[in-house]
């Protein structure tokens, strides 16, 4: 196994560690009076617009289901072209999240993929994919079937630190994950607190709550990056969460990281709760 943080990354890629991070937000409901969520977050890469995340949210007592897309910029057609949408339903017991069901399509140029992933109750996982894109299985590092047992799906993942963090209890965690193609743990802890002034690119200002991001890769990694991987090239990947109105719960508002892109940033752009909705300048 190989403990990494991120050193340079595809633009696709980013946008997917940022569709991955938006779609488990959650918002408090009970089920028999349901209430929806929804979160806009833009993503800019070297100054430039990247690309977006939309995503719906429908949590009760017992369920939770998610619901988002993400998609590049035309600008970036040049280099590629990436759509992405993804569905989780689960159960909620015991203050914990279990999935039932998760669903990922991406389209990567004209190329697509489709995983389907059905989870038992003694913790099982029925993988399904299809794809159009030839893949030589021998180009990653294998992944042995009882590590997916327990495992969680990435919007589960991330529900659970959003519902921790909401709790007060911080982000210090390690959490099992399989996407369908790779097996790693996220590893997060806590680094102090930032204060963000009000900008005309997010809804949200004020003290925000940072969590550090690394990664412990299990298997279903490109054989050539665990042995290229350069430390020296390294660094800190941190989320921020906030609450964007008073009183209200915490989400991701802003993500940062350094590439040799330039400077990638995700911004919380619209919110909507319930009758609250907040839009940023910059998206009116």
């Amino acid at each position: 196994m190989n403990a990494f943080k991120t050193s340079w990354i595809r633009p696709s890629s980013l946008l997917l560690a940022a569709f991955a991070l938006a779609s488990a937000v959650v918002s408090p409901a009970a089920l028999a009076a349901e209430k929806n969520s929804e979160l806009h977050y833009t993503v800019y890469l070297g100054g430039l617009y990247l690309g977006s995340i939309e995503t719906e949210i429908e949590q009760g007592d017992s369920q939770y289901k998610i619901e988002s897309t993400a998609n590049t910029s035309q600008a970036f057609n040049w280099i590629v072209s990436w759509f992405a949408s993804g569905e989780t339903e689960g159960l909620i017991g015991l203050d914990k999240f279990f999935p039932s069901q998760h669903q990922h399509k991406s389209t990567w140029n004209q190329n697509v993929r489709v995983v389907t992933m059905d989870y038992g109750k003694s913790g099982s996982v029925r993988v399904e994919k299809t794809t159009t894109r030839n893949e030589d299985s021998g180009r990653y590092t294998p992944i042995d079937p009882a590590s997916l047992t327990n495992s969680v799906d990435p919007m589960t993942a991330i529900l659970t630190m959003t519902n921790q963090l909401d709790e007060g209890k911080g982000c210090t965690a390690r959490l099992p994950i399989f996407d369908g193609h790779r097996r790693y743990d996220a590893i997060l802890s806590d680094v102090p607190s930032r204060y963000f002034k009000p900008s005309r690119y997010t809804v949200f200002s004020g003290n925000a709550i940072g969590c550090k991001l690394e990664f412990d890769r299990i298997g279903g990694f490109p054989v050539d990056q665990q042995q290229s991987f350069n430390s020296d090239s390294q660094q800190d990947v941190v989320v921020w969460a906030g609450a964007p109105i008073e009183g209200g719960r915490i989400v991701p508002v802003r993500m940062q990281l350094k590439t040799r892109f330039g400077n990638m940033e995700m911004h919380l752009d619209r919110y909507r709760e319930g009758p609250m909705q907040l839009v940023s300048r910059n998206s009116q």
